[in-house]
């Protein structure tokens, strides 16, 4: 292979890509959107758009409908409007009918149903026009239970100021480990985790798929034939590659700054939108920096490989639309295994899936993230990863030189393989 040739075709990939506006729109897309997704949505989740809410109870012999209202009407937001049903003179299934007919008129925006419960003292069942605001379910939730509690506690002596004090209590988790001690425990380490995992996994899969909709391109409008007239297939796929692992790295470089310019700028904003259990450091670590930086381009040059293959095997835009998917299947995985692996760093399925190449990028770099494994293991597993890029190149370049040229009929995965033997 000439190295001068395979620089022209590089350049040239990476300046078409650049230059896109595809490319430039998700360039400044995605740290605008991981911004929103890490500040903007906890803090949504953690409150709720109701104003006001006007309810109503029916308490069927549990006598704990006063101390429910009292502890509903002591919500601040939304601020709760409670009205108390007489249900001497009428059934459950009457008031019950009464009551929704409310709903559906709009007088009221729900009412709660206190049946007596043996075990616990009462139950309630909650009836509304709308129940999937989580937070407002929750805080109905909560009062219900304090006043379950406060019967429970009613002549005991005991002070309910603060068993409520302790209910609201929790626990700081703290991570040991051979470079100390760090705050933040899983929360920290999901979110990181989470928005590293998306940054490779957007990354690839945009670029590596944009790639193979370019070689298709080319076959298809014959350029492919002019470019190979100048260089060899090798050198081709080569250069391809190497021009979008190039772009990809300059998308990188472009989000790190951003997110280094969002850190100097806005530390102190951004730590007061953190949880409370959550740090600026405990997010951002230089030693994942770089772990990610390597895993980043590794699986980049991996993946990208298996897609400009399947490319290569394709002669219109349809067929290779239905061909990324195997290609696609094994990065999808690899980043639902994160989920498993963010929750469960040391167990051995896990260990053996961050060895697996074409899962080390984003279930490593999360064991990396979460619990630091031994360094002879990120290594092994880096090591295999250049190992299966490697092979990965082989088999490619016999790909590349008998169906580049191809047209017509896509070859089925049996007549790949016998290319790849004849070549």
């Amino acid at each position: 292979m000439n190295p001068r040739q395979i620089y022209y075709v590089a350049r040239r990939e990476y300046i078409a890509r650049v230059r896109n506006k595809a490319f430039i729109f998700m360039t400044l897309l995605v740290p605008v959107f991981l911004a929103g997704y890490t500040l903007l949505l906890p803090m949504l989740f953690s409150q709720t758009g109701t104003e006001a809410l006007s309810l109503s109870v029916a308490d069927f012999g549990s006598g704990r409908a006063d101390a429910l209202i009292e502890r509903l009407e002591s919500i601040q937001k939304p601020k709760i409007t409670v009205r108390k049903i007489d249900v001497d003179s009428k059934s459950e299934e009457q008031i019950r009918s009464e009551l929704s007919d409310q709903i559906r008129a709009k007088q009221i925006d729900g009412y709660i149903v206190l049946t007596p419960n043996p075990e616990i003292g009462a139950s309630a069942r909650y009836y509304a026009r709308e129940t999937g605001n989580p937070v407002l379910m929750s805080r109905i939730g909560d009062a219900f239970r304090s006043a379950l509690l406060e019967g429970v506690l009613a002549g005991t002596g005991v002070d309910f100021a603060q068993v409520r004090k302790i209910q609201r209590s929790g626990v700081d988790f703290i991570t040991v480990s051979k470079q100390g001690e760090e705050a933040g425990g899983f929360g920290a380490a999901f979110f990181s985790t989470l928005i590293l995992g998306m940054l490779l996994y957007m990354t690839v899969l945009i670029n590596g798929q944009g790639m193979a909709m370019a070689i298709v391109q080319e076959k298809s409008s014959r350029l492919i034939e002019v470019v190979l007239g100048a260089v060899t297939a090798m050198e081709f796929m080569t250069g391809k590659i190497l021009g979008v692992l190039g772009s990809g790295l300059t998308q990188l470089a472009i989000w790190l700054s951003c997110a280094l310019v969002a850190f100097l700028y806005g530390l102190p904003a951004l730590a007061m939108a953190l949880p409370s259990d959550m740090s600026l450091a405990s997010l951002v670590k230089p030693q994942i920096v770089l772990y990610f930086s390597i895993f980043f381009a590794l699986g980049y040059l991996l993946y990208s490989m298996m897609f400009a293959a399947v490319a290569a095997t394709c002669s219109t835009t349809e067929e290779v639309s239905q061909a990324m998917f195997p290609a696609m299947l094994p990065l999808i995985l690899a980043f639902f295994g994160t989920f498993y692996a963010v929750t469960n760093p040391a167990t051995t399925a896990t260990r053996v899936l961050s060895l697996i190449p074409f899962f080390t990028p984003l279930v490593m770099l999360t064991r990396v993230n979460v619990m630091m494994p031994p360094l002879w293991e990120v290594w092994l597993s880096i090591l295999l990863l250049i190992v299966a890029i490697v092979i990965a190149f082989w088999l490619c370049s016999k790909v590349f030189r008998f169906a580049l040229l191809m047209h017509g009929k896509r070859p089925t995965l049996v007549e790949v393989v016998r290319m790849m033997r004849a070549a």
